[in-house]
């Protein structure tokens, strides 16, 4: 048998999520999702750290290797590079 290991958070969108990944260094996950947003949180809590919002789904998001920066790519035509911890671009 497999142990489980349980749900630590639940990290919830308004639509679909597309995509899922963890920070350089597990503190924190992001989400890409149908919403039009992609989202930063904290892994542990689940607590909204930043929403990243397009015009268009979000497919896909990846952290920059010092996990400072956050890059999403959107059905809108656009790929965009935030700051991580506030949401800005």
């Amino acid at each position: 048998k497999t142990p489980s290991l349980g749900q630590v958070a639940k990290l919830r969108h308004q639509d679909g999520v597309n995509f899922a990944a963890f920070s350089p260094n597990g503190m924190q996950v992001v989400t890409a999702s149908a919403d039009k947003t992609a989202r930063v949180w904290t892994a542990g809590s689940g607590e909204d750290v930043a929403t990243l919002k397009h015009r268009g789904p979000v497919l896909s998001a990846a952290f920059s290797p010092d996990g400072k920066r956050v890059v999403t790519a959107s059905g809108d035509t656009t790929a965009r590079v935030w700051i991580a911890s506030s949401g800005k671009k």
